[in-house]
């Protein structure tokens, strides 16, 4: 009687918070009913992906206009903050598949100089944020006008990075009616949460150069170090903010490196930031990504103001992200690409090397490909002339020199004492919310303890404890007076297995392998210790894992790493793998992530959330038992899974949940005493070809939850629910077939 009661109790709070569901009967039409768009089918949502044509209109737009030629006409050269107000807007998108939707929107003026602004008609680069619906996941983004980006340029300079898997956003040309007038704009994402996570990442900090002092005029002296931009995630939790916090320190690091330089060399080696001082790994990367912006003409973009950074605290380091380089790679001119060789550091040149061997392994057909969904209509003969013209800058580069730099390390700021400033530096403490606030020669200093959204606000840089002050967050004294690294990282034991798969282990995990049964176990000591394999191929291993039998402590459902299973595989292939977690108190108890392959039997017992959780992944899953889950059995997202066999009972949530933009097919599936059986949600297609369910209150639902996804599709074969058992919202479908 108690667990009716409760599973009663379950399924009227799933009917209060999704009261636009609607139970179907066994034979539910898949037709799509969505006042956004005029698509029929949920699958025509999820493909419409690219803008055809845009139509944008602003409710009030006098008010437009009027703003508009009030900052054209202010005496500034840059467009400034007063003028960048809010409005209203409808945005009908004419998508390439078709498919027709109209968002509420707010825009408003975007950049920072009055190329910005035609003189007419009153159209302007915009900053947009739909209100409701998305573009291709996309809730946030930019409308250039072309000559701001270099048009074409912009395209392929950023298709290109995206074919060398760096992060750029995705930029194509758009033609579009701005209240009336025919313009044509770039469209760009917004290197935000969903840009992030499209790229198979999971939502870290964002950093980026702070700009507050780059135009001082009160000083010649530079205090450009870096800035967090996400503060909504730093300010989450403890766990969040110290993420944020460790990451701000490290790149500081380099900032610092990069003015001792511009000041040892007295001019503006803007581009010299030393990224391997502050990471642990990824200067490769940042070096590649160096020396390919200086070979297509792009070196505005690696100017450490207009740096922007992804830190990814699994492997502690640092990926560039491209913003606003100004390429100039002209296509179709005969003229090289400009190639700028002064000041040449020695990261450029290394970066180089590496940078050749990719193109040598560059896919051209997969680029050619690229650059025509985007709209680019060149010749492969154009695109191979404008390639060869970066590879030629390459080579020049590699065989260049640089200038070595030999200076004593010293405090940056310290040598400014006598400088009258209101600016003052501070430092973390190894109290969590406690900072340290000195004047810049460190005679003068005082601490405080700040609340979680004014420490995120510090890091922002707009935190302002009185209007006399402005305060530049550096990082760790101590690494600041020596410049020797005192950053605590977490207790770890790497351990190779086999095919540069390896086994690193945090905390004081107990650890057994053995190469000749080819087993792997792992069992905790303490309710913090994790386990993560990754990279290369592992086939043929059993792996076991056991948790502590205390609760969970932290506050959020990841570590100071971003890892959320107790157990953990990342970045690699799989085949015929066997994994059995027992007690795993973590927000998952196992974790695939960015994993593809082949895993034969997975068993898990009694874990305190999600007992298997897939992220970016493409996995086949051949037998999978779930024994009491505190929240959903099995998790799926953002890829392309298959079950052969499940057995899923006393899941406290979900048995199976779908979500963002995921494709799963289930042969069979059997759920016992659990919330709902089978979830499909944001952008999501499930087809399950038997079920057998008994003791859920709700069998198959499908439905959107984040805006920046649309709704879902359930597809059923056999099965034993009643119709009442089944909800669909507006927008999603449920079929049984």
């Amino acid at each position: 009687m108690a667990n009716r009661n409760t599973l009663l109790k379950m399924l009227l709070c799933i009917l209060l918070i999704m009261p636009t569901l609607f139970s179907l009967s066994s034979h539910a039409s898949s037709q799509i009913d969505t006042p956004l768009c005029d698509a029929t089918s949920v699958e025509q949502l999820i493909e419409a992906k690219t803008i055809k044509h845009l139509n944008i209109s602003t409710p009030k737009s006098k008010k437009w206009a009027k703003n508009y030629f009030k900052a054209l006409k202010s005496p500034s050269k840059n467009i400034t903050k007063k003028y960048k107000k809010k409005f209203k807007a409808s945005i009908k998108v004419l998508f390439e598949n078709g498919v027709s939707c109209t968002f509420s929107a707010k825009i408003r003026i975007n950049g920072d100089w009055k190329d910005h602004i035609t003189s007419a008609p009153p159209i302007a680069s915009l900053d947009v944020k739909l209100l409701d619906g998305n573009i291709n996941s996309s809730v946030k983004f930019k409308l250039f006008l072309p000559h701001t980006r270099g048009g074409d340029n912009e395209v392929f300079a950023t298709a290109l990075l995206r074919e060398l898997n760096f992060l750029a956003p995705k930029t194509y040309r758009v033609s579009a009616v701005f209240n009336d007038q025919k313009t044509e704009f770039l469209f760009q994402e917004k290197i935000v949460k969903e840009f992030i996570e499209k790229n198979n990442l999971r939502e870290a900090t964002i950093l980026e150069g702070d700009e507050r002092f780059t135009h001082d005029k009160k000083s010649d002296i530079h205090f450009n170090l870096a800035r967090v931009v996400n503060t909504n995630w730093a300010k989450k939790g403890l766990t969040s903010l110290d993420i944020s916090r460790t990451a701000l320190s490290r790149l500081n690091k380099a900032y610092l490196g990069n003015l001792l330089r511009q000041d040892a060399y007295q001019n503006n080696r803007e581009r010299f930031l030393p990224i391997e001082a502050s990471s642990s790994g990824g200067a490769n990367e940042d070096w590649m990504f160096k020396s390919i912006m200086l070979a297509m003409g792009a070196k505005h973009g690696i100017y450490t103001h207009n740096r922007k950074f992804y830190y990814d605290p699994i492997y502690t380091h640092f990926r560039p992200i491209y913003y606003d380089g100004h390429p100039e790679i002209e296509i179709l001119s005969p003229q090289p690409i400009s190639l700028s060789k002064k000041d040449l550091n020695s990261d450029e040149i290394l970066g180089a090397k590496f940078a050749l061997k990719a193109f040598e392994a560059m896919d051209r057909a997969s680029f050619y490909s690229r650059l025509k969904k985007l709209g680019l209509r060149y010749s492969i003969n154009e695109i191979d002339e404008g390639l060869n013209k970066i590879i030629a800058n390459l080579k020049e580069l590699s065989i260049s020199t640089a200038k070595d730099f030999k200076n004593q390390y010293t405090p940056f700021f310290s040598q400014y004492r006598f400088l009258n400033t209101n600016k003052k530096i501070v430092f973390s403490t190894r109290n969590n919310l406690r900072i340290e606030i000195c004047n810049l020669a460190l005679t003068s200093c005082y601490f405080d303890t700040l609340s979680l959204k004014k420490y995120a606000k510090l890091l922002h840089g707009d935190y302002l404890e009185n209007s006399d002050s402005e305060y530049i967050f550096v990082g760790n004294k101590q690494e600041y007076m020596t410049n020797i690294d005192t950053l605590e990282s977490s207790r770890t034991n790497v351990f190779n297995i086999e095919n540069d798969v390896q086994l690193t282990t945090y905390g004081s995990m107990k650890v057994l392998i053995n190469q000749k049964e080819r087993k792997i176990e792992l069992s905790q000591s303490n309710i913090e210790d994790r386990a993560l394999i990754s990279g290369g191929s592992l086939k043929d291993w059993d792996i076991t894992f056991s948790g502590a039998a205390e609760n969970i402590k932290s506050k959020q459902r990841f570590n100071q790493n971003l890892l959320t299973g107790c157990l953990t595989l990342l970045d690699m292939s799989v085949d015929n793998i066997n994994i059995k977690v027992e007690q795993a108190m973590c927000e998952d108890g196992v974790n695939f992530m960015r994993v593809k392959g082949h895993v034969n039997d997975v068993l898990v017992h009694n874990v305190a959330s999600d007992a298997i959780d897939v992220d970016f992944s493409m996995v086949y899953f051949k037998d999978v038992k779930v024994n009491s889950a505190g929240n959903d059995c099995v998790d799926f997202s953002a890829g392309d899974y298959k079950i052969q066999k499940a057995y899923l009972a006393k899941c406290n949530d979900k048995a199976i949940s779908v979500g963002e933009e995921s494709e799963l097919v289930v042969d069979f599936v059997k759920v016992l005493d659990s919330g709902s059986a089978v979830v499909a949600k944001d952008s999501s297609i499930v087809e399950v070809a038997y079920a057998d369910i008994n003791n859920v209150p709700i069998c198959f639902s499908a439905y959107n939850k984040k805006q920046e996804f649309w709704g879902a599709k359930i597809m059923v074969g056999q099965h034993n629910c009643q119709s009442n058992q089944n909800f669909q919202q507006k927008g999603s479908s449920v079929e049984f077939l």
